[in-house]
């Protein structure tokens, strides 16, 4: 399993390679380098090179049990897809061949979520098996988006607002049902092999289901300015605030169990996760006022860094403290507790001009002074510490006592 972390890890690299190449064609003259084709190439290795395989990772190593032979050739198969998708799409954009290579994916990755569901077949319902089969659902659920476009295409649809609600409903509910839940499923099952008792009951559960499935309205809102649709969402961002506070709160009751059985640098990634989280939430809350969802959902720089907080808040983060606790990352490694520095403050930085410069753009007071140079510069820490933590991981890392809890 570690070493399909690092091929995981390794698109991770490649992925944020891609996206500090994007913030550098905005200062550097690059004929070469189509921006959209690029994009895609860069958004898809991240979301099914890194995240949806480490996720998978982490959920199906929570346990000492052997992974199924299936769950290998699956692995497999779906990475030679990525492969095939990171030469593609840069020379074709949307086309068949990188097409072909994203449907081989898709269907690819439906058996990869079959093994996981059978591995975790035993875990507790009460606790992490609910978050885990929630997880899983979420993961199928999103590529509904995905078959809805080939016939909204052929229905002359390309471009409309079905087109773009389809593309909308894959995302949504991959940041804010897969990678969410998945997330959840990963730190409950790891509190319950070390005895440490978070008290996430099923109405705080039932809680961020309900309010994942009525903030998609905010989609919709984009196109359909109607009253009760932004109510719909704002409803969803109210339930949704009230399941993030009974799951701190049951995360506080319990830190101080949890602090004995976690390292230094784990609770460093865990801390960046909340903070993350809680800018997330923050962010969602503040959409319920119109003026503020109307620009939410039209610049991009808001776009750009609520989808970061998704993919490198939580998904990444989650990721690393996982690779820690395994110490697939040996953080008594100077090259790792680089890499998390390079890593973590890129991140930080970039959402810090993201957010701050869509602020200055919202009330008319024009461009920080080389915005751009700065977004680039702070970017590039994040393939830096991406590869700084690839290179410590292959060095190889000690294996991990399993701590049972009492």
């Amino acid at each position: 399993m570690r070493r399909w972390f690092h091929f995981a890890l390794f698109f991770f690299a490649i992925a944020a390679s891609i996206g500090a190449l994007l913030r550098l064609i905005y200062v550097v003259e690059m004929p070469w380098f189509l921006f959209k084709p690029w994009l895609h190439a860069h958004s898809h290795v991240a979301m099914l090179g890194w995240l949806f395989p480490g996720l998978l990772i982490a959920l199906i190593r929570q346990d000492e049990r052997p992974a199924p032979r299936r769950f290998h050739m699956w692995m497999t198969a779906s990475q030679a897809f990525v492969v095939g998708m990171l030469v593609s799409f840069p020379l074709q954009g949307y086309g068949p061949i990188s097409i072909a290579f994203s449907l081989g994916q898709l269907l690819v990755g439906y058996g990869l979520v079959v093994q996981v569901w059978r591995q975790t077949a035993h875990w507790p319902i009460a606790g992490s098996r609910l978050l885990v089969r929630l997880a899983l659902f979420f993961q199928v659920f999103s590529t509904i988006g995905v078959w809805a476009m080939g016939p909204i295409m052929r229905s002359g649809l390309a471009g409309s607002e079905w087109y773009y609600w389809s593309i909308q409903w894959f995302l949504h509910f991959q940041f804010n049902g897969w990678f969410w839940f998945a997330a959840m499923a990963i730190g409950s099952r790891w509190a319950e092999k070390h005895g440490v008792h978070v008290d996430l009951d099923r109405l705080t559960v039932f809680l961020w289901v309900i309010g994942t499935l009525l903030t998609f309205a905010l989609t919709i809102a984009w196109s359909e300015r109607l009253p009760a649709i932004i109510a719909v969402n704002s409803l969803g961002v109210l339930v949704q605030t009230w399941a993030a506070w009974r799951t701190m709160r049951a995360m506080f009751r319990a830190r101080l169990r949890a602090l004995v059985r976690t390292t230094p640098w784990m609770r460093v990634v865990i801390g960046a996760m909340l903070i993350a989280m809680g800018v997330k939430v923050a962010a969602q809350t503040a959409v319920t006022i119109p003026a503020v969802a109307d620009i939410a959902m039209t610049l991009r720089n808001f776009v750009v860094g609520f989808v970061h907080l998704n993919t490198l808040g939580a998904g990444t983060m989650v990721l690393l403290a996982f690779a820690l606790e395994r110490r697939w990352l040996d953080e008594s490694r100077r090259i790792i507790r680089f890499g998390l520095v390079a890593l973590i403050t890129g991140f930080a930085l970039s959402e810090l001009l993201l957010f701050g410069q869509g602020t200055l753009i919202w009330v008319r007071w024009g461009m920080l002074p080389g915005y751009n140079w700065m977004l680039f510069g702070v970017s590039a820490l994040l393939p830096t510490g991406a590869i700084m933590l690839l290179a410590g991981a292959l060095r190889g890392a000690r294996p991990v006592p399993v701590v049972q809890g009492s």
